[in-house]
């Protein structure tokens, strides 16, 4: 089968395909937009902008065009065209973030919406709604990693050392641990200022400009204040601190998160019946198509789970 994966991330784009070929032995695996499609054009949206990156309660009932983008490049690759063959299955994968936590319900009504909207826009064209709205029902998902991918690397025990953290920097997290739950419990990281970060520090701020461009390289563990310790981006980026870094970390997700998503230990994260609830949703809904009984007992979130879409289903899960 071939299995497109759409992410809104670099780090999910470079690696997804290779931790689920891991997982799904056989499967064609592969990211979107190509590579081809990546170095042939410049303007190309890549990846494909998120819309999460705001409390999604302000997008509701209004148009929103980085949703409708994932819906329109989903539904293009689950149709095909005279130059290549559909995909198989569509997974639409975005990070829920800290700022819609508490609300996945409220994304996925955002992605529905944009649906509704694509369907409307080919009904008004005279165009086959049926075969559109049949790609979107039967073959494209949209699954959230929660709060944020580098949350399964915590999942994994050699994960935060794949990621490039040293040997002697342990991660400290609150318990149970559940990745999706993120919460160090690490005093040094909650209180630290950005102090030791001498290149950073150093950069100019006597203009307006300077000023901006310094703000722009804050290291992200200061920028989140006291919301830093639920955030596993963060905290890995502190765990590999350097004070030679711009950024002040040597943590980049094309790198190290990459390389450790490639590698990611699957049952890690969907062992443990009551965690992981959204990847395990993700991993149940590739192992229904491909007609696999679900190999992990346990909780699915009930948001991206396939056994508990709407009936008036848009998306295959939703």
């Amino acid at each position: 089968m071939r299995i497109a994966i759409l992410p809104t991330g670099c780090m999910e784009w470079l690696a997804l395909p290779d931790a689920l070929g891991r997982l799904f032995v056989d499967q064609d695996f592969y990211s979107l937009p190509r590579r081809k499609e990546v170095e042939s054009n410049a303007a190309i949206d890549f990846p494909v902008p998120s819309f999460t990156s705001c409390d999604v309660s302000r997008l509701a009932g209004r148009p929103c065009d980085a949703a409708d983008k994932l819906i329109e490049r989903a539904v293009a690759e689950a149709i095909g065209d005279g130059r290549s063959k559909p995909a198989d299955l569509v997974l639409i994968i975005d990070d829920l973030e800290l700022y819609n936590i508490h609300q996945p319900a409220a994304v996925v009504g955002i992605i529905r919406e944009a649906a509704r909207r694509y369907l409307d826009r080919i009904a008004t064209g005279s165009g086959n709604t049926e075969r559109h709205a049949q790609a979107l029902r039967e073959r494209v998902s949209f699954h959230l990693a929660k709060p944020m991918i580098e949350a399964w690397l915590f999942a994994d025990p050699a994960g935060p050392t794949n990621a490039g953290v040293p040997a002697s920097r342990i991660p400290r997290l609150k318990t149970p641990n559940d990745p999706e739950c993120f919460c160090s419990d690490d005093a040094a990281f909650t209180a630290d200022s950005g102090a030791e970060c001498t290149t950073w520090n150093s950069l100019p701020e006597d203009t307006p400009k300077q000023r901006k461009e310094k703000q722009k390289l804050l290291p992200i563990w200061v920028r989140w204040g006291a919301r830093r310790s639920q955030h596993p981006k963060a905290y890995l980026a502190w765990l590999c601190m350097d004070s030679a870094e711009t950024k002040c970390s040597a943590y980049f997700e094309t790198k190290g998160g990459a390389d450790a998503l490639k590698r990611i230990a699957w049952d890690s994260l969907v062992t443990q019946a009551n965690h992981c609830c959204f990847v395990r949703s993700m991993v149940n809904d590739i192992e229904f198509f491909l007609g696999i009984n679900p190999s992990h007992a346990g909780d699915c979130a009930p948001e991206t789970d396939l056994s508990t879409a709407p009936r008036n289903r848009l998306l295959r899960n939703v």
